[in-house]
C-alpha cells in the first residue's frame, strides 16, 4: 500500500509540475491534432483559446506553432511564402503580448519559444542576420528559465536546435554570421538538449521526436537510431504520416545495405511495390546512405539507375555528379553538375527553396572544381 501511495503521490507531482508550467491536457489535443494531419481543428481549437484570453501570449505562439509544422504532417493548401508570413506574423504577436504581461517562468518560456520560431522564419527567407538575432533572444529567454528550473524540459527544445544545426549544417559565409553572432553551435549540447526532450518533455516531445529521426537520418547517419526515435514517435500519435513513411524508407535502406546493389536491380519491381518507391527521394536516400559508407561504387550505381528513372529530376542530376566528385571523376562530375543546372527551370518537383538551394550549391561545387556554368 504504501508503494501504490507512493506512486500515486509521484503521478500527482508530475501533473501538478506540469499544470503549472502551463501545459495543459488541451494543449496535448492541439499536439495530437497536428502531429494527425488534422490542422483544421488543431487552428480551430487554438482559435477559441485565444478568444478565451486574448491577452495572454501562449496561444498566439501555438498558432505559430501549428503553421510551421503542419506543412511536415499535411497538405495545407498554403504557400511557402505565405508560411513563412503566418509564422513570422504569430511569432511576433507572441512576443508583443508577452512584453506587456509580469515576466514568470512561464512567459519567458512562450516569449523564449517564440523568438526561436521567428528565428526559423527569418532563416526559411535566408535573412540570416535577423535569424541570429532571434536566436539569441531565444537563447537568452530560455536559458533564463531553465536556470530558475532545470527540470522544465521543454525549455530544451530550442536550446537544442539552436546548438546542433548551426555546428552541423551551417557553411561559409553564414557560418561566419553564426559565429558573429554566438550562434555557432555544439553538437553534443545540442543532442543532449533533445534527447532530453523526447525522454521528459511534454509539449515538444514529439518535434523532438521528429527532430532527432531526421537527424540522425541525414546528419549522424545512422538510420537504425533514426527508425527508433521514428517508431516512437508513433507509438505517440499512430496517424503521423511522416514517420510511417520514413520508417518505410529507412527499412528499404537497410535491406538493401544488407543484400546489396543486384539484389536491387533484379527485384526492382517487387520492391517498388513493397515499398512504395515512387519518388527519385527513396532512391537518393539509399545513394547517400551508401556513399557516407564508402561504398562509392554501389552508389554510383544506384545514382545512375535513379536518372534512368527520372530523367527531368535536377537533384538526381546532382546526386550523381557528388558521387563522381568524390570518386575524383571531376571531368563527369563537371558534367553532371551543369546538367542539373539545366535542368532546374523546368523540374516540377522542386519548390522554389529548394531550387535556389541547388543553384547556389552546384555554382559553389563547380567552383570548387575549377568550372563555370558556361563554360
Amino acid at each position: 500500500m504504501k508503494k501504490i501511495l507512493i506512486g500515486i503521490f509521484l503521478l500527482f507531482s508530475i501533473s501538478l509540475s506540469a499544470q503549472s508550467r502551463g501545459v495543459t491536457e488541451t494543449d496535448d489535443k492541439i499536439n495530437d491534432l497536428i502531429f494527425s494531419g488534422k490542422w483544421l481543428q488543431a487552428k480551430s481549437l487554438i482559435e477559441q483559446q485565444i478568444q478565451m484570453n486574448p491577452d495572454h501570449p501562449k496561444y498566439y505562439f501555438m498558432k505559430a506553432y501549428m503553421y510551421y509544422l503542419s506543412r511536415y504532417f499535411t497538405d495545407t493548401g498554403m504557400t511557402r511564402d505565405s508560411t513563412i508570413n503566418v509564422v513570422h506574423y504569430y511569432s511576433r504577436m507572441t512576443i508583443n503580448k508577452a512584453e506587456q504581461m509580469e515576466q514568470t517562468e512561464e512567459i519567458k518560456f512562450y516569449t523564449g519559444c517564440a523568438y526561436g520560431y521567428l528565428a526559423r522564419a527569418h532563416g526559411m527567407r535566408q535573412e540570416w542576420w535577423s535569424a541570429y538575432w532571434a536566436a539569441n533572444s531565444c537563447e537568452n529567454h530560455l536559458e533564463e528559465v531553465i536556470e530558475e528550473d532545470p527540470e522544465f524540459y521543454d525549455a530544451y527544445f530550442e536550446l537544442g536546435v539552436i546548438n546542433y544545426y548551426p555546428s552541423v549544417a551551417v557553411t561559409g559565409f553564414t557560418s561566419f554570421l553564426a559565429w558573429l553572432g554566438g550562434m555557432s553551435g555544439d553538437r553534443a549540447l545540442g543532442l543532449k538538449y533533445l534527447n532530453e526532450v523526447a525522454k521528459y518533455g511534454r509539449l515538444f516531445k514529439a518535434e523532438a521526436l521528429v527532430a532527432l529521426g531526421i537527424i540522425y537520418n541525414n546528419f549522424e547517419n545512422d538510420l537504425t537510431v533514426s527508425r527508433d526515435y521514428y517508431s516512437r514517435l508513433l507509438e505517440i500519435h499512430p496517424e503521423n504520416n511522416l514517420a510511417g513513411v520514413q520508417i518505410q524508407r529507412i527499412n528499404f535502406t537497410l535491406l538493401i545495405d544488407e543484400k546489396g546493389v543486384d539484389y536491387f536491380t533484379q527485384n526492382f519491381e517487387t520492391l517498388k511495390d513493397e515499398y512504395n518507391i515512387d519518388d527519385p527521394t527513396d532512391l537518393n536516400i539509399l545513394g547517400y546512405y551508401l556513399m557516407n559508407r564508402q561504398r562509392l561504387d554501389d552508389a554510383l550505381a544506384i545514382f545512375l539507375f535513379n536518372i534512368e528513372l527520372y530523367p527531368d529530376v535536377a537533384n538526381c542530376y546532382d546526386s550523381l555528379a557528388e558521387c563522381y566528385m568524390n570518386r575524383n571523376e571531376n571531368d563527369k562530375a563537371i558534367k553532371y553538375y551543369k546538367i542539373a543546372y539545366e535542368k532546374l527551370p523546368a523540374d516540377t518537383t522542386a519548390n522554389e527553396e529548394f531550387k535556389e538551394f541547388l543553384k547556389t550549391n552546384i555554382q559553389d561545387r563547380l567552383d570548387e572544381l575549377g568550372s563555370q556554368i558556361s563554360s
